[in-house]
């Protein structure tokens, strides 16, 4: 069963009723980190529960993709909000299999941190009952997951490097 989500834009962030923020590290380069976030399919591989996802729009992909994922057996389509290369890039999600939310944007910003690429994934929501139920754990466990993807991402860019080399 699908429930349809109200598409919202980039400035849903500023003004919806709940908004979670994790920040964390990858040693990684920006570009490489942002090369990574945009590429769906590389996503099961680092990215906590992700089982496959894939950009269903036609190249060349950027703002207005469509995106669908299989995260922890729940299906999202997802359209992209922001594509800024190498800095920002976000998505709305349309539709999911999970009564979640009724409207949900989520954004990973980057920046340099010395050799490091800092990572700000923000979360925004206009939840329904069961996202308010799981409100007052939902920041711990949004930045123990954003954690987790960083350190997977490392490895994985690394892994990745030496394959390549």
């Amino acid at each position: 069963m699908w429930f349809e989500m109200r598409k919202e834009s980039l400035g849903f962030v500023e003004r919806a009723p709940a908004v979670h923020v994790a920040e964390g590290e990858v040693r990684a380069a920006r570009a490489a980190v942002f090369a990574a976030l945009v590429d769906p399919w590389g996503w099961k591989s680092w990215f906590p529960n992700v089982r496959e996802a894939s950009y269903t729009s036609p190249p060349p992909y950027g703002v207005g993709t469509i995106r669908e994922a299989d995260v922890g057996g729940t299906r999202w389509v997802e359209e992209i909000v922001a594509w800024d290369e190498d800095t920002r890039w976000a998505w709305t999600v349309v539709r999911t299999s999970l009564p979640f939310a009724t409207a949900q944007v989520e954004s990973f910003e980057l920046t340099d941190a010395g050799v490091r690429t800092r990572v700000r994934w923000t979360l925004a929501l206009e939840p329904r009952l069961v996202a308010r139920l799981g409100a007052p754990f939902f920041g711990r466990t949004l930045a123990r997951v954003l954690h987790r993807a960083m350190d997977n991402l490392g490895t994985y860019l690394g892994q990745t490097a030496a394959r390549d080399a």
